[in-house]
């Protein structure tokens, strides 16, 4: 029985190597986003599950109105009352790693469903992130991994980047691969 495992574990590794399969990413190519939505300032919910000084396990979950907007400069430079709401953005952060001594900085692993209304269709957005500790909102780009969908978007992969503007919206850049 022991044999016959190892023979079946070869020949898949086996067809693994034949296939192709490397680690290599793979890329459109492209500079520009496929895709380009915002978020409004969300609401945010912390719930500590140890002490008060964000420890190890705390929840974060926040939601927030999804949006677009064919002109780019009234979200980021006004209050965002232009833009036109298409669906919701849900999300939930774990505390993964506390902040550590001389360093000013807790890692989160997050989960993001983008979500547009009346329609099957959604992406859903995974990843880490160092944030700045005691700050629930992130000073710094997000790169997180588009790790599916459905509807238009079922089987998506990518990668999304997400800029928080200075009035509170965020800016989310997606980029699909092949």
């Amino acid at each position: 029985m022991n044999s016959f495992r190892i023979a079946i574990m070869t020949l898949i590794a086996g067809l693994f190597m034949a296939t192709g399969c490397d680690s290599t990413p793979k890329s459109t190519g492209s500079s520009v986003a496929d895709l380009v939505v915002y978020n409004a300032p969300p609401s945010i919910f912390r719930h500590d599950m140890g002490n008060d000084n964000r420890t190890h396990g705390d929840l974060i979950a926040w939601h927030a109105d999804l949006a677009v907007d064919l002109d780019e400069s009234r979200i980021g430079n006004g209050d965002g009352s232009s833009a036109r709401v298409v669906g919701d953005c849900n999300g939930t952060m774990i505390v993964t790693r506390e902040m550590r001594s001389g360093d000013d900085r807790e890692h989160r692993m997050t989960n993001i469903e983008l979500d547009w209304n009346d329609s099957p269709d959604s992406i859903m957005v995974a990843g880490s992130h160092e944030y700045k500790h005691g700050s629930v909102e992130s000073d710094t780009a997000i790169f997180r991994a588009i790790i599916g969908g459905t509807g238009r978007y079922t089987g998506a992969m990518g990668q999304m980047t997400s800029t928080r503007l200075a009035n509170g919206w965020y800016r989310h850049e997606i980029r699909f691969v092949d």
